[in-house]
């Protein structure tokens, strides 16, 4: 991908739906077979998949995407701001939707959202693809979450945005308005610290979240230079199930950075 250039997303424009009282702005593609569902990060919106959704779309599957509550166009009533209440909302969505089993593709906190969906409700869970997944042992750039929640000006929001590259060239002026808009609504500023304060005590079962990777498929993508969530040693991550596949030259937005390449990789993945 030329960074420089907006990429070209023929994707249908977002719709609303109701959830549980909330209002959940998302986006759908109906094809063939389980659908493909994308979760996004903190102070991410469904925007953050764009270099991902058509192109899994256009093998002819149902793909989903959906901005959590606090994000994008959502509500901002996000409750306890807890993984589970996050949880609960993308669980909410899939009733909406009809959806019944599905592949879940989560980034960094979204991929700790799919995971507690997939210790909740296995039944409803084919496979997991979590790149840059946050809640499993790695440690986490406080100073990016901290300074994320309070930026109100591009000024502010630039330097930030550079650390979820590997190269710099990713943040363009396009990319500063996508992700400084939500942060512009009301409600949102108090939401993202809601989430933020909220701590990541393991599954609903009461178990690590690094344990449910693998009781499905699991597919994890990494970027080597992730300045935001490091990626662990491929011996750290080793366990039954799960292919680990860490990045060379690429930092946290991976699925952009490198989008073709993460792109094959889950269609593989889910071709299997």
């Amino acid at each position: 991908m030329n960074p420089q250039a907006e990429p070209v997303d023929d994707s249908p424009p977002p719709e609303f739906v109701a959830v549980g009282g909330r209002s959940l702005s998302h986006r759908i593609m109906r094809g063939m077979g389980d659908a493909v569902v994308f979760v996004h990060g903190f102070g991410g919106s469904l925007e953050s998949w764009h270099e991902n959704y058509a192109a899994l779309a256009a093998a002819g599957r149902t793909v989903a995407a959906l901005d959590l509550p606090g994000h994008g166009e959502s509500s901002t009533d996000v409750g306890s701001g807890s993984l589970d209440e996050l949880a609960t909302a993308v669980l909410g969505y899939l009733d909406a939707m009809g959806l019944v089993r599905v592949h879940l593709v989560g980034h960094s906190m979204g991929a700790a959202v799919c995971l507690v969906l997939a210790d909740r409700v296995p039944q409803r869970v084919r496979s997991l693809t979590l790149i840059g997944p946050a809640g499993i042992g790695q440690k986490i750039n406080a100073d990016f979450i901290r300074g994320f929640m309070t930026a109100s000006s591009r000024e502010q929001l630039e330097p930030l945005l550079g650390l979820l590259f590997a190269d710099p060239a990713f943040v363009t002026p396009p990319l500063i308005e996508q992700m400084l808009r939500p942060k512009q609504r009301a409600g949102v500023a108090e939401a993202l610290a809601r989430i933020a304060g909220s701590r990541y005590p393991g599954t609903p079962s009461g178990g690590s979240l690094r344990d449910v990777a693998g009781r499905v498929p699991t597919l994890v993508i990494w970027g080597a230079e992730d300045a935001v969530i490091p990626p662990p040693a491929a011996a750290e991550f080793a366990a039954p199930g799960v292919d680990l596949r860490v990045l060379s030259g690429r930092g946290h937005m991976v699925q952009i950075e490198a989008a073709a390449e993460v792109n094959q990789l889950i269609a593989t993945f889910l071709g299997r």
